[in-house]
C-alpha cells in the first residue's frame, strides 16, 4: 500500500452526480480505489453492511493522515514536516496562558487587599463620625462644654473625648450656641469660645484667660507642636537649660500660665524649627523658613511691656536669643539676651517654685557668660550669685529621660536613657562661674593680671574637672556618653584654651615657660577636638548649637596655629569645616564662621582639603554685615591686644614659683560627688583617629 495515500471524502450519491462539487482524490486513487480497506462507492450502503463500516472507521489512522472531514488548516498541520512547528506554537500559547493566569491572580489579590484597606478605612471614618457626633450633640446641651474645649485644645483625640463623655452623667445647661448638622466641629468650637468670652465678660485682657484656647496662632497642629517640643527638649534644653522642662510641660498641658506663656511657646517652636529637616513635611505645605518666621514674629508680639517682669517673658527672651543667633542675626539676638539678663534681676516669680526660678537664674546667667566669652565682649551682667549652685534643686530625684529624637516615630523604637540633664546643668553653672571670673580678670576689673590670679583660676578649672561625678566624667567609648555631657567637656577645654591664650600671645614669656604654655594650650585643644569627633561619631553634628560651633573653631585655631603637624593641620581644617557644614542646613550662622576659619587656615599656611568647596558652599561670598551678624565683631579670634594691656609686665618672673605653689601644691581632698576616679581612658579620650590619621 502506498505510504502517501490520502483518504477520499465520503460522498453521497447525490453529491457524486453534482458537477459543482468535484471530488478530491489522491494521486493513486484511480489505481487501487481501495483506501485503508475501504472502497469508495456512489451508493449509500451498497459496498457493505454498517457493521463493517463501523469497524473500519474505528481503526487507528497512521501518522500523517487526517480525517476526511478535517479543515484545510488542520490537514496542513497534520502533515509530518509541520508537526514540530505546530507543537512549539502550542507550547508557547500554553506558556502565555499560564503567565496571564499568574498576572490575573496577582491583580486579583491586590484588588482584594485594596478592598480590605478601603473597608478598614471606612470603618475608621464611621467611628470618627460617631465620636464627633457625640461631641457635637453634647456641646450646647450638656454641662461639659468647657471641658470638651479644653481637651480639644490639649490635642486629645475625638475618641478619647467621646469615651470620656460616655462615662459622665449628662447635666442640662443652657447655652446660646446650639449645634446643627451643617456646622463642623471647628465652627462649633470657635463659636463656643466667643460665647464663653461674652458670657464671662473676660475679653482678651489677661493671658491666662485666653491661653486655654491655644498657645500659638501659627499652627494648630498638635503633631507639629509635639514634634518641635521633642526636638527642642532633646537637643537644646540639655545644653541651655533656661527653665524647668517638667513644670513647663505640665503648665502647657493644663493650660496654666504659671510656667508657660504664649511668648515662650512660640520662642521654643522658632528655635526648634532650626532643628527640622528642610524637607520635613510635618507642617504640610508650609516650609520651615516660613514657620520659623511666623513663630518668631508671634513671640515678639507676645512679649509686651506689662509682661516684661514675668519670669516666663524673661525665659522667652533668652530662647529668642538662641533662635535669632541660629538664623545668623547675632546683632539683634544680643539685644534679646541683654533684656533677659536685665529683667532677670527684678523678675516676678508669678507663683513659680524656688527650684524652677533657680534653674532659670543659673541657666540664663550661664548663657550670657557663654555668649560673651565666645564672642569676646565685655560682660553685660550683674555679678553671678554667690550662693551655692542649685541649692533648691534635688539633683538626684530628677527622673528625666533622653532619646536620640530626630523625626516623628522615633519614640516607638529608640532606647530610653536617664538624661542627667539637671546634673549636667548644675556642673555647667559651676564651670561658667569660673569662666565669668576669668573674663573679668582679663577685662581689668581685678586690676593687673598677675601670675597668682591666672594660676588660681587655672587650678579651679582642674579641680572642677576632677570633682565631676563619675556619670559626667566617663566619656570613653565604653561609656556611650550623652551629647550634652560630651559638649560640657568641650566647653571646659575651650575655657582653658581661652584662659591661657592671652599669655601665650603676650610676648612676655620665653624659653621653658613659653613652651609649657604652648603645650597646655595645644593639649586642651587636641582633647576638645577629639571629644567633638567622638560626639560626631556617636550622634551627629546636625544639631550642634551655634555657641558650640564657635567652640569648634576656637579649638581648631590653636592646632592650626601652634601644632600644624600633630595633628596634621589639613585634617583639622577638614574636620572643623565638615562639622560646621553638617549643621548649616538649620544654622545659617555657620557659613560666615566657615569663611573666617578658612581665612585662618590660609593665614597659617595650612593646606585646604581638596573638597573645600563641597564642605563650605559659598565661601568668599560673605560680606561685612554677614560677619557682624555671626560674631557681632569682624573676627572670631580673641582680641589679645585688649587683654594683654592688663597683664603685669613681670608675670613671667613670678610664673615658676607661683606654678609650684598653686598648681603643684598639696593634693586637695577628693570631692564627695566624685564616687571614684576615672581611668585614664575614661578621663581623657586618647588622641587617635582624627589626630593620627
Amino acid at each position: 500500500m502506498s505510504s502517501n495515500r490520502r483518504i477520499l471524502p465520503l460522498q453521497s450519491s447525490s453529491s457524486q452526480s453534482s458537477s459543482s462539487n468535484p471530488v478530491e482524490t489522491s494521486p493513486d486513487a484511480g489505481q487501487n480505489g481501495n483506501v485503508n480497506g475501504m472502497l469508495t462507492s456512489s451508493g449509500s450502503g451498497e459496498s457493505g453492511d454498517s457493521g463493517s463500516r463501523d469497524e473500519h472507521s474505528r481503526k487507528r489512522r497512521t501518522p500523517g493522515l487526517v480525517a476526511a472531514i478535517a479543515c484545510t488548516e488542520c490537514r496542513r498541520a497534520r502533515q509530518k514536516p509541520h508537526t514540530k512547528i505546530h507543537k512549539e506554537s502550542l507550547l508557547k500559547e500554553i506558556h502565555n496562558l499560564r503567565r496571564d493566569n499568574t498576572r490575573l491572580r496577582t491583580e486579583n489579590q491586590q484588588a482584594e487587599g485594596a478592598a480590605n484597606d478601603l473597608e478598614h478605612k471606612n470603618r475608621g471614618l464611621l467611628e470618627i463620625y460617631d465620636w464627633q457626633r457625640t461631641i457635637l450633640d453634647t456641646i450646647g446641651s450638656n454641662g461639659h462644654d468647657r471641658e470638651i474645649i479644653k481637651r480639644l485644645r490639649a490635642g486629645e483625640t475625638t475618641k478619647t473625648i467621646a469615651e470620656w463623655l460616655g462615662e459622665q452623667r449628662p447635666i442640662q445647661h443652657n447655652l446660646h450656641v446650639v449645634p446643627d448638622g451643617s456646622h463642623g466641629l471647628l465652627d462649633i468650637v470657635h463659636a463656643f469660645e466667643e460665647q464663653l468670652r461674652r458670657d464671662d465678660g473676660q475679653g482678651v485682657g489677661r493671658e491666662s484667660d485666653t491661653l486655654q484656647f491655644g498657645w500659638t496662632a501659627v499652627s494648630s497642629s498638635q503633631t507639629l507642636l509635639g514634634h518641635l517640643f521633642d526636638l527642642y527638649f532633646t537637643w537644646v534644653h540639655p545644653v541651655h537649660m533656661l527653665f524647668s522642662e517638667k513644670d513647663f510641660r505640665d503648665s502647657y498641658t493644663n493650660h496654666n500660665a504659671t510656667y508657660c506663656s504664649s511668648a515662650l511657646v512660640n520662642a521654643i517652636c522658632a528655635m526648634a524649627c532650626h532643628l527640622m529637616d528642610p524637607n520635613d513635611d510635618t507642617a504640610g505645605d508650609v516650609d520651615v523658613d516660613t514657620l520659623t518666621t511666623g513663630f518668631m514674629n508671634q513671640a515678639r508680639q507676645e512679649v509686651k511691656p506689662q509682661n516684661y517682669m514675668h519670669l516666663t517673658s524673661v525665659q522667652a527672651l533668652a530662647v529668642m536669643y538662641l533662635a535669632d543667633l541660629s538664623s545668623g542675626k547675632a546683632r539683634s539676638a544680643t539685644g534679646y539676651l541683654r533684656a533677659s539678663v536685665e529683667f532677670l534681676k527684678a523678675a516676678e516669680l508669678d507663683g513659680q517654685s524656688a527650684q524652677a526660678r533657680e534653674i532659670s537664674l543659673w541657666g540664663i546667667q550661664t548663657l550670657n557668660t557663654s555668649s560673651t566669652g565666645i564672642t569676646y565682649q565685655k560682660l553685660y551682667a550683674p555679678e553671678l550669685p554667690h550662693m551655692a549652685k542649685f541649692r533648691h534643686v534635688d539633683l538626684h530625684n530628677h527622673h528625666s529621660v533622653w532619646q536620640e529624637y530626630r523625626s516623628i516615630g522615633d519614640q516607638r523604637y529608640l532606647p530610653v536613657r536617664p538624661s542627667h540633664a539637671v546634673l549636667t546643668a548644675c556642673h555647667q553653672a559651676g564651670l561658667f562661674r569660673i569662666i565669668h571670673e576669668s573674663l573679668n580678670l582679663y577685662c581689668g576689673l581685678r586690676g593687673l593680671v598677675r601670675a597668682d590670679a591666672v594660676l588660681a583660676l587655672y587650678r579651679r578649672y582642674m579641680d572642677w574637672e576632677e570633682d565631676l561625678p563619675f556619670i559626667l566624667k566617663a566619656i570613653g567609648d565604653e561609656a556611650q556618653p550623652l551629647p550634652h555631657i560630651l559638649l560640657l567637656h568641650v566647653q571646659f577645654h575651650v575655657a582653658v584654651v581661652q584662659h591661657l591664650t592671652p599669655l601665650l600671645q603676650s610676648n612676655l614669656f620665653d624659653g621653658p615657660n613659653l613652651d609649657e604654655l604652648r603645650r597646655l594650650v595645644v593639649k586642651h585643644a587636641q582633647e576638645g577636638i577629639v571629644i567633638l569627633e567622638h560626639m560626631h561619631q556617636l550622634y551627629t553634628g546636625r544639631f550642634l548649637m551655634p555657641l558650640l560651633s564657635f567652640c569648634t573653631i576656637h579649638l581648631g585655631d590653636p592646632l592650626v596655629r601652634y601644632s600644624p603637624d600633630d595633628p596634621p593641620a589639613a585634617n583639622v581644617v577638614e574636620f572643623c569645616l565638615g562639622l560646621l557644614q553638617q549643621a548649616s542646613p538649620g544654622f545659617p550662622i555657620n557659613g560666615p564662621l566657615q569663611e573666617l576659619f578658612r581665612r585662618t587656615a590660609v593665614e597659617c599656611g595650612a593646606s585646604l582639603p581638596p573638597n573645600v568647596e563641597q564642605l563650605t558652599g559659598q565661601l568668599g561670598n560673605y560680606g561685612m554685615d554677614d560677619i557682624l551678624d555671626a560674631c557681632t565683631r569682624l573676627d572670631y579670634k580673641q582680641p589679645v591686644d585688649q587683654s594683654v594691656r592688663h597683664v603685669d609686665e613681670n608675670i613671667a618672673d613670678d610664673w615658676p614659683s607661683k606654678w609650684e605653689q598653686i598648681v603643684d601644691g598639696p593634693e586637695r581632698p577628693q570631692s564627695p560627688d566624685s564616687t571614684r576616679k576615672a581611668s585614664p581612658s575614661e578621663k581623657h579620650l586618647r588622641i587617635e583617629s582624627l589626630l593620627k590619621r
